[in-house]
């Protein structure tokens, strides 16, 4: 197994403007001739939560092990929160990580056509950015021509700030409460008709980040006749994550989490009818 926690702003020599983060850890498998010594894994980068306050533990290292699990090559960005650095640093360091998987690919045995994000909470609004190439255009110089994502995972997602169950704190943060930036920053204004396939879960329940966030997400696709899965769980608070012994303590798995949990096996199901993983 490959581990590595690359700093990518010192890695493709990218200035530091105030105190970013943009930390890219790598989890990745390598190939054996006993199996396969040419196999090539889809890659996912994941974007925990936490409000743009903080990058969540229980959204980061405990997913990119169940995805290297499924054999999917991972790869957790802790990128830059109100404390560190304001918008735009945190789309820089979701574009420096797909660069870094991109130039590493035969080295980290990746499938090129098979990138995708997954993004919890406020991580899922970055994801949905990154993942539809927001305002790449002004980082051409240092970024270079990058593949595209060819799927996206976005778990009870933060989507806009102006709206009914919106959760504008995590905009306020991210802009430092520019409020004309964060009218300008929903996901579903990224959306387009290039928009990667789409994989959305969250509950009825959820209180934080109300579950019309991921409809408005849905139906934005809808109207652009844009492929997508979506499962609305009936019960559940936010920030559940994998729901299982690997983010709770184990007297803390009620029968509401371990339902949720199943998100995760819908979401394998969704990459293998869609050939997203491994093909020998």
């Amino acid at each position: 197994m490959v581990y590595l926690k690359i700093d990518l702003y010192e890695y493709y020599h990218v200035e530091r403007k105030e105190h970013e983060k943009g930390f890219l850890t790598v989890y990745a498998k390598k190939n054996s001739k006993e199996i396969n010594i040419n196999r090539r894994y889809p890659g996912i980068i994941v974007f925990p939560g936490g409000g743009y306050e903080f990058t969540s533990d229980r959204e980061g290292e405990p997913v990119a092990l169940k995805l290297l699990n499924n054999n999917i090559q991972a790869f957790v960005l802790e990128y830059s929160c109100t404390q560190n650095a304001m918008y735009p640093a945190q789309l820089l360091e979701g574009y420096l990580a797909l660069k870094y998987i991109s130039d590493n690919r035969d080295k980290l045995n990746i499938d090129i056509n098979k990138i995708g994000v997954i993004g919890f909470s406020a991580g899922g609004h970055l994801a949905g950015l990154v993942s539809n190439f927001f305002e790449i255009k002004h980082y051409k110089d240092i970024l270079g021509e990058l593949p595209r994502f060819k799927f996206g995972a976005y778990i009870y997602p933060v989507n806009y700030y102006d709206k009914t169950n919106s959760h504008s704190r995590s905009f306020i943060n991210l802009t430092r409460n520019d409020e004309e930036l964060m009218k300008r920053l929903s996901f579903e204004d990224a959306i387009t008709k290039d928009s990667p396939n789409a994989f959305f879960v969250s509950t009825f329940k959820d209180k934080l980040v109300g579950y019309q966030n991921t409809l408005s997400l849905v139906n934005k696709y809808s109207s652009l006749n844009l492929p997508f899965e979506v499962h609305i769980f009936n019960k559940g608070e936010h920030g559940i994550s994998l729901g299982d012994e690997s983010v709770e303590l184990a007297d803390e798995i009620s029968l509401v989490r371990q339902v949720f949990s199943k998100w995760f096996e819908l979401f394998i199901n969704f990459l293998k009818v869609n050939a997203f993983l491994i093909s020998k």
